[in-house]
């Protein structure tokens, strides 16, 4: 069927690029891509009474897991991670907890819906923990989606801002907290992000940022295509044009002394397998040349985002640059270090 086929492509092709094209061209149904038998449970992996408007149920999250028979997302991961046996960290064998269990030392990462009777006192706990995790905003956008994937796999904690907790449920299991009004980036911030990757509107977000006090570093994908905002394919509608827009960087730029700045500008995003050489260019450099016509696939694109994070420029200081695959054939190793060694902060 449907499913079948899917998960073909799956083995084919990296869990990125899947999620982000294969299930918006409609090779998965939502029943195919959503975990099966889902039931709920309280942050302590009891099963949750049906919510009461009393004070016991204060704070009370509700997480979605699946449990029984696997469904897609389970095995784009086993894909991913070289089978259920290497995957002890997401929580999916007996040595770290049976399903449902929150996982050891990241705050209770889960699918969770917005809390409703009291949800400055769940905050207050969340103030408790060490932040670890990171801020997708944008999480609506195919490129978000993509950034979320690869957080996932490289083992980080992620808030997704602008989609429901149902939506994260069904996108990616237990392993995201969902804030879906975009407005409430100041509370999304305090379940433990200590950095921000924007690829949607900036919104709230750098006000946001400025009076948390707390975040360590915010990534701004902008774009350099030429052309922005034409046709992108059934797949993006016109996401690039969108991040195009130059008041965002200025939002950015303004809130370098908050948190230190990464702009990031991907060539013309298009579907299809990562893995290319990536090249980097600065304005006025000489490097790069013509990322601005040139293109870079979705999942390169959400892997340089989240490479970002591990190379933040000095408090105060704003790094801007713009990439796109370069020429050469897929499968060499990449070096991170000397591409951003090779970029210069304002």
């Amino acid at each position: 069927g449907q499913e079948a086929r899917a998960l073909q492509q799956v083995r084919a092709m990296s869990v990125v690029a899947f999620t982000s094209a294969a299930t918006r061209a409609g090779l998965t149904s939502p029943r195919g891509a959503t975990p099966t038998r889902a039931r709920s449970l309280d942050r302590r992996g009891h099963r949750a009474k049906p919510p009461i408007p009393t004070s016991h149920d204060r704070g009370r999250r509700r997480s979605v897991v699946a449990k029984g028979k696997k469904g897609l997302f389970d095995e784009m991961l086993d894909v991913m991670e070289g089978g259920p046996k290497l995957r002890k960290w997401y929580g999916q064998d007996s040595s770290v907890g049976a399903p449902g269990e929150e996982r050891v030392g990241d705050g209770g990462v889960s699918a969770v819906a917005e809390p409703t009777p009291d949800e400055e006192e769940e905050l207050r706990e969340w103030d408790k923990k060490p932040r670890r995790g990171t801020l997708v905003a944008g999480a609506e956008t195919a490129l978000g989606e993509a950034i979320i994937m690869q957080l996932i796999v490289a083992k980080q904690p992620v808030v997704a801002l602008g989609i429901s907790p149902e939506t994260a449920a069904s996108r990616y299991g237990p392993y995201v907290v969902a804030v879906e009004d975009p407005a409430s980036a100041a509370n999304a911030l305090r379940r433990g992000c200590r950095a921000v990757i924007c690829c949607g509107d900036s919104g709230v977000v750098p006000a946001a940022v400025v009076a948390d006090g707390k975040v360590k570093h915010a990534v701004l994908v902008s774009s350099a295509a030429n052309g922005g905002g034409g046709l992108l394919g059934g797949i993006f509608g016109g996401d690039d044009g969108r991040r195009t827009d130059p008041a965002r960087e200025d939002a950015f730029r303004a809130i370098a002394g908050a948190a230190p700045v990464t702009i990031a500008r991907p060539a013309r995003i298009r579907a299809g397998m990562g893995g290319k050489p990536i090249v980097f260019g600065q304005k006025g450099k000489g490097k790069g040349a013509g990322a601005g016509g040139g293109e870079v696939s979705l999942e390169d694109a959400a892997e340089v985002c989240v490479r970002c994070l591990g190379a933040p420029p000095k408090p105060g200081e704003v790094l801007e640059f713009d990439f796109a695959n370069g020429p050469g054939a897929a499968g060499a190793k990449r070096d991170w270090k000397g591409l951003f060694g090779s970029l210069d902060a304002n």
